[in-house]
């Protein structure tokens, strides 16, 4: 084995093109303000309240509990 011997030059070899990271900024989800959740919420069980549900539905037990949390003040 020779150290001294000039080494040959390899042609460059095509790879995969590897893809695009995103940022790091980019990967994550802000969180949304709690004013939008809350009103998200309320939207979702005042529409349940039109639908039929059966006996014992946990929406409904939410609904009548936000109800009450709501209405506390004004009784």
């Amino acid at each position: 084995m020779r150290n001294n011997s000039p080494m040959r030059a390899s042609p460059a070899k095509p790879g995969p093109k590897s893809p695009i990271q995103p940022k790091l900024a980019d990967a994550f989800v802000q969180r949304p303000a709690l004013l939008d959740v809350m009103m998200e919420q309320i939207n979702y069980l005042a529409g349940h309240a039109a639908e039929a549900c059966p006996d014992g539905c946990a929406d409904c037990a939410r609904l009548e509990q936000v109800k009450h949390w709501l209405l506390a003040p004004f009784c």
